[in-house]
């Protein structure tokens, strides 16, 4: 898969979701979370943390042992005036971090729920708005609008690791989510005042990365 998106680096960016939670797959320390984020995605310059995991140590770690300098590790639903800043750290290093305003699994609990992708961006405002959001890709493929779909999922499979498309279009919602949300904003893309952009690009445009 990380092959077919590299085919398609105008489009897509890849970045790394590292895992820094007690028990992690990845790694029993932050270093050795980086390192094995980094084996499968060695020229990730950007990050958004599992569960938004975050300290100050962790943070330091990850530009002092990876190429990462751009983070979006910060949920603030719907937030309107989203700027960049930049953390100064340890060692002349630097981070540079935006918050991000929709995320697909915790609108599973919002009392209006934001599945309307066009009105959400039109709702946002301005081209000038940055509006970043985050959607897991397996409540991309199940459409997900609650966690139903995922459990049902999960309980029929067992091992999450080796779902298939036909696996989720078993258990994929009709009504609008996570899926539909993605769809529709781009099949109206030509007709909203927005730009689509990848993080790293956006950081670049603002003139707050990392010199490396």
């Amino acid at each position: 898969m990380l092959d077919v998106l590299r085919e398609h680096p105008t489009l897509v960016e890849i970045g790394v979701h590292p895992n820094f939670l007690p028990g992690s797959s990845h790694g029993e320390s932050p270093e050795e979370v980086i390192s094995e984020c980094l084996r499968f995605a060695p020229e990730a310059r950007t990050m958004r943390t599992h569960c938004l995991v975050q300290s100050t140590p962790i943070l330091q770690t990850v530009v002092d042992a990876s190429p990462i300098s751009v983070d979006a590790s910060v949920y603030l639903r719907d937030l309107s005036g989203v700027s960049p800043s930049t953390l100064p750290l340890d060692h002349g290093r630097s981070l540079t971090r935006f918050a991000y305003v929709w995320e697909d699994d915790l609108e599973f609990f919002a009392e209006e729920p934001r599945w309307d992708g066009p009105r959400f961006i039109t709702d946002r405002g301005t081209s000038d708005e940055i509006t970043i959001i985050d959607v897991h890709p397996i409540h991309f493929a199940l459409n997900s609008a609650s966690v139903g779909p995922y459990e049902r999922l999960k309980a029929a499979l067992g091992n999450m690791r080796n779902v298939t498309e036909a696996d989720a279009a078993e258990f994929r919602g009709t009504a609008p989510g996570a899926r539909t949300f993605i769809q529709s904003m781009l099949e109206a893309k030509n007709t909203l005042d927005a730009e689509f952009t990848t993080l790293w690009s956006l950081a670049e445009s603002k003139r707050l990365t990392d010199a490396r």
